[in-house]
């Protein structure tokens, strides 16, 4: 009898166990959870974003007063965007010219120095808030043409924004004086929002990408000596733009997409050879003339749909091939150019244009 309880005892204190357990890990779990709430909660109220990645981005433009020899130049204008303020503890600026790469703070020990001109917050870099970046004892661009890459970095990741600009230096003649020289600006991405920023280009014979993107005030964008666009070309929804002009652009690597140019007339690119990803014109009015007789290959797709004023597509024989597919529909001026398209892509779709 006595050896039946002791049995019926060990099996109640076996059952009992796992019950006792599972609570036990209920209850940690929520103090755990308890315990990170609130010091997710005093973080944020210290004004950091915490989070492992940001929708946070900057533009940056080149200071107005051009660099010189000094070692006391303002170089750039930085302003944030987004929503999370950016604790300058945990930000990392650097600039970089060739191999050269210089550190940016807010102390008096960097190679350049950090200058908040608004915001409420001095330990923080606020949304809408703008900085600018100034040489601090070191000349990093001098009197010359200075193509400085910009590099933002948050908690150790890289917050996206414009990865160079092109400065200018006092010795670097004006546009149309007749001075300077054709120079490669490999490692620029050109950033264009006013028509003045279109001449400190116009010397480049190649260039890591071109954007310009809801603009007022840009009417002509051309670049003479430009050879090679190494990622895309971005034209949307610029409301003066008028004439695009690139004679001597032979490759883009990337893609050629112009939208939405309300203003714009003529694009063109006589050399242009090759395409990378695709071509693509879409819904610009009062565009009359694309001249690309020397494309021979575009890897993506041809793509000139809904442009009502477009009346001349200058295309050759030159164009042998585009590997996905050529879609020219409903541009109801549109001539476009009799070729063998069948031969040109596997998918040709044409239709709504105008007669030759």
């Amino acid at each position: 009898m006595r050896n039946e309880q002791a049995e019926i005892r060990r099996d109640e204190e076996t059952a009992v166990s796992p019950v006792i357990a599972t609570i036990l890990m209920v209850a940690i779990t929520v103090v755990l959870a308890g315990v990170l709430y609130v010091w997710a909660n005093n973080l944020a109220a210290e004004g950091t974003d915490t989070s492992l990645y940001s929708l946070n981005s900057f533009t940056a433009q080149d200071a107005v007063a051009d660099t010189t020899a000094a070692t006391d130049d303002i170089l750039l204008r930085l302003q944030m965007t987004g929503k999370d303020k950016f604790s300058w503890t945990f930000i990392s600026i650097r600039l970089s010219v060739g191999d050269s790469v210089y550190t940016c703070g807010v102390g008096t020990s960097d190679d350049c120095s950090i200058d908040q001109q608004a915001g409420d917050v001095s330990t923080v870099w606020e949304p809408a808030e703008f900085i600018l970046l100034k040489e601090n004892g070191v000349d990093i661009c001098g009197a010359s043409t200075c193509p400085l890459r910009i590099s933002v970095n948050h908690y150790g990741l890289a917050v996206a924004g414009t990865p160079s600009v092109l400065i200018m230096g006092a010795d670097v003649p004006e546009e149309g004086t007749g001075g300077g020289s054709p120079e490669s600006c490999s490692d620029v991405f050109a950033y264009i929002t006013t028509q003045s920023d279109v001449s400190r280009y116009s010397q480049c014979t190649d260039l890591d990408g071109i954007y310009l993107h809801q603009t007022s005030g840009v009417t002509d964008v051309t670049l003479p000596y430009l050879e090679a666009v190494y990622g895309y070309v971005y034209f949307h929804q610029n409301e003066d733009l008028e004439t695009v002009s690139f004679p001597n652009l032979e490759e883009v690597g990337e893609y050629v997409y112009f939208h939405q140019n309300v203003a714009l007339e003529t694009v063109s690119f006589p050399n242009l050879e090759e395409v990378d990803r695709y071509v693509y014109f879409h819904d610009n009015d009062n565009l009359q003339s694309i001249e690309m007789q020397s494309l021979q290959h575009v890897t993506g797709y041809l793509y000139i749909n809904g442009n009502d004023g477009a009346t001349e597509l200058d295309l050759t024989i030159s164009l042998t091939a585009v590997d996905d597919y050529v879609y020219i529909y409903n541009n109801p001026s549109l001539c476009v150019p009799n070729l063998d398209w069948d031969s040109i892509s596997d998918s040709v779709t044409m239709s709504g244009n105008g007669d030759c």
